[in-house]
């Protein structure tokens, strides 16, 4: 395998991962293509070595945004981690009875609408003392998470995702935010857990059957760890309004990337 290569790959991954944790999201969609495109490995293989690299910038995330900024909000991230391995669970177990190319195109459809909602800052306003309002407090904002709307949603992404076989990832951050009435900093520190518990599961099932190059690994793995050390730190040095933009951005770049690999 030329070296070359393997270096183009590693900076495109470094990248990618650098801003991506700017947002507290895994590039998962990305560095598979990056390596697919670049290396001449088997797409079973590649995607081993995607699961662990996602693995290690969750990791990686999760301890800056956890020890540095404090925005994971831990009642949030064990019942929302239960909720998506179960319903993820159930997609992929029904997943032959729906085409996947229908699935994908709906799920990048929801990316794409909620991508302007969060660029405009809208959400619910989580009222205290109504029947489902969880209090909560995490990177020092108190705040009411409205569960009644945030599980029927992210049960159904994780469903749908599932059965399509790709991450729910992508629509987590947008339903805390927009039906939950999370502070986006919090559910972008939050995520970073969800990332961790996903992609480790997944990567675990994968190591099972084979197909992981531990070579590339160790190699895209420092990239990845670098580059999400960077990102989780420059994270506080973006305001608000800037997170959404960016976010926003990175929807409609998922959502259409998406949508390509659905009609092609």
């Amino acid at each position: 395998m030329p070296l070359s290569a393997i270096v183009v790959a590693a900076v495109g991954i470094f990248a990618t991962s650098l801003v991506f944790s700017m947002f507290g999201r895994g590039g998962g969609e990305f560095y598979l293509p990056i390596m697919i495109s670049l290396l001449p490995v088997a797409y079973y293989t590649a995607a081993g070595v995607n699961l662990f690299i996602i693995m290690l910038q969750g990791l990686s995330m999760l301890l800056v945004y956890h020890r540095r900024h404090r925005l994971v909000d831990w009642g949030v991230a064990l019942l929302l981690g239960a909720v998506i391995g179960f319903s993820s669970f159930l997609g992929g177990y029904v997943s032959y009875r729906i085409p996947p190319r229908l699935l994908k195109l709906t799920f990048s459809g929801f990316l794409l609408a909620s991508a302007p909602l969060l660029y405009r800052g809208l959400s619910v306003r989580a009222a205290p003392g109504g029947w489902g309002m969880w209090r909560r407090r995490a990177g020092g904002v108190e705040y009411y998470f409205n569960l009644v709307y945030v599980i029927p949603s992210v049960s159904l992404a994780a469903f749908t995702a599932g059965m399509a076989g790709i991450s729910g990832g992508g629509l987590i951050i947008p339903i805390c935010v927009l039906a939950g009435g999370m502070p986006i900093r919090v559910a972008m520190g939050t995520n970073t857990f969800l990332v961790l518990a996903s992609s480790s599961m997944s990567f675990a099932g994968h190591v099972l059957k084979g197909g992981f190059d531990p070579t590339l690994g160790l190699a895209f793995g420092a990239a990845v760890i670098l580059g999400s050390q960077i990102g989780s730190r420059l994270h506080a040095r973006v305001g608000e309004r800037r997170l959404r933009k960016g976010f926003s951005a990175i929807l409609v770049a998922a959502a259409l990337w998406m949508l390509l690999k659905a009609l092609t």
